[in-house]
């Protein structure tokens, strides 16, 4: 999807970025609520608490914990392994898009990506690669599917979270590591 006009594949990129973080928000904000609802927090700005006071992972992980045992029998039945799994994807998928460097480089001036790591064997990492547009896009799809885990529907949730893995490789297609 990559065009030949920078200014329309900025407005692309920036747009397939905002709505991974804004679809990724809406996820962490399900999250808090349900945990709230499961803790029996009934004040409005409960929620804000949670939110404010844990991180995701940890949100996450108490959520899953104690949505087994405590989740209203009217809610739809949720597979709580590929939940958790899919909100961990959805994470990760945040966090390869949101601590990226993006920007234009080349004698062709071509939009690109870089990634740096310093948890590889105490080793600075670069991964650098063109954008991939279309990746963003079927990320911020797949971010929009996962937010509504709290429906029960398992195959496709397992779907969207087998896609953010694959699209967080597209990513870091056509990549050198340095």
């Amino acid at each position: 999807m990559v065009t030949q006009d920078l200014a329309l594949d900025r407005e692309l990129l920036y747009k397939g970025i905002g709505k991974i973080i804004v679809e990724f928000q809406f996820i962490e904000h399900e999250v808090a609520d349900v945990l709230a609802t499961l803790l029996q927090m009934h004040h409005p700005t409960d929620v804000h608490r949670i939110t404010a006071a844990m991180s995701y992972a940890q949100k996450v992980d108490l959520m899953c914990d104690l949505h087994p045992d405590r989740h209203n029998p009217l809610w739809p039945p949720v597979d709580i392994k590929a939940t958790r799994d899919a909100l961990k994807a959805a994470e990760e998928f945040r966090n390869t898009v949101t601590h990226s460097f993006w920007y234009v480089s080349g004698a062709d001036a071509t939009w690109m990506r870089t990634k740096a790591n310093l948890r590889s064997k105490n080793r600075l990492t670069l991964v650098t690669g063109k954008v991939n547009l279309d990746a963003l896009v079927e990320g911020a799809q797949a971010l929009t599917v996962i937010r509504d885990w709290y429906l029960g529907q398992t195959g496709k949730i397992v779907d969207a979270t087998i896609d953010l893995r694959s699209l967080a490789k597209a990513l870091n297609f056509d990549s050198s590591s340095e």
